[in-house]
């Protein structure tokens, strides 16, 4: 079995495609190549030459292959999935290449989305202290992993929830209305929560505002304050979403 790569035994085989066609993400250009073994021996096809035009490197990165695994048998064929992937911040747009096969250039148009994929480390925290008006900070790093700018959003108000808030409430409702159905019993619940719900906690992002260029990284500074009804007995905990991703948090008194 011959093996096939960018720099050998690639005249071996031929394809159908005029035009190859990948279409994604720079981490996951899809698409369909349909090979053809020529030749009179097995062939494993590992990758195939690519040939950038004058000035492309810089936005399709150094690789000069195109990974295909694929095993074909004298005079077989196979219509192959191709998956490719360019350097993250690849920008948006189309980009034309030549792929060598079977001794000649086939044209190989790269279709590269808009991704925002945005790096969020660490996403959970915990503090001490719940005194109303106490605030909280932490550092978080950012990096942007897309080929788009990401502008670092705000927050003004995260929720501190006390952790016995709904067995407490439920205790209470059953103990003094549960002996008078349900409907009471879900209204004195309603009630519990209301009663003993703490207000929103003030939150801020001191680098909101900013913006983050693909392939950058900063840290960012979140500052949480206790709000003016906590108890500073209870233990709380809550979360928040920066863009797709949930910050965790956990106070402890």
């Amino acid at each position: 079995m011959l093996k096939v790569t960018a720099d050998a035994f690639h005249e071996k085989l031929n394809t159908d495609n005029e035009e190859v066609i990948l279409n994604g993400p720079p981490s996951g250009l899809r698409g369909h190549l349909h090979l053809r073994n020529t030749s009179d021996d097995s062939l494993s096809v590992s990758a195939l030459k690519l040939v950038h035009n004058e000035g492309q490197e810089k936005f399709l990165g150094n690789s000069s292959s195109l990974r295909i695994g694929s095993r074909l048998k004298p005079g077989e064929e196979k219509l192959e999935s191709i998956l490719h992937e360019l350097p993250a911040q690849t920008p948006a747009g189309t980009y034309e290449s030549s792929l060598v096969i079977g001794g000649t250039e086939r044209k190989i148009k790269m279709i590269v989305q808009p991704h925002m994929h945005v790096n969020v480390y660490p996403s959970n925290f915990s503090f001490i202290g719940t005194e109303a008006g106490k605030t909280h900070s932490a550092q978080i790093t950012i990096t942007n992993l897309g080929n788009l700018p990401f502008t670092i959003p705000d927050v003004s108000h995260v929720a501190a929830l006390d952790m016995d808030l709904i067995c407490r409430a439920f205790g209470f409702a059953l103990r003094s209305k549960g002996g008078e159905g349900y409907v009471q019993t879900m209204d004195e619940i309603a009630r519990n929560v209301n009663r003993y719900l703490p207000d929103w906690a003030a939150a801020h992002i001191e680098e909101s505002g900013q913006t983050l260029e693909p392939g950058a990284t900063m840290i960012i500074h979140l500052n949480i304050t206790m709000p003016k009804n906590a108890d500073a007995k209870k233990d709380y905990t809550g979360s928040m979403r920066f863009w797709n991703t949930i910050i965790g948090y956990e106070i402890k008194a």
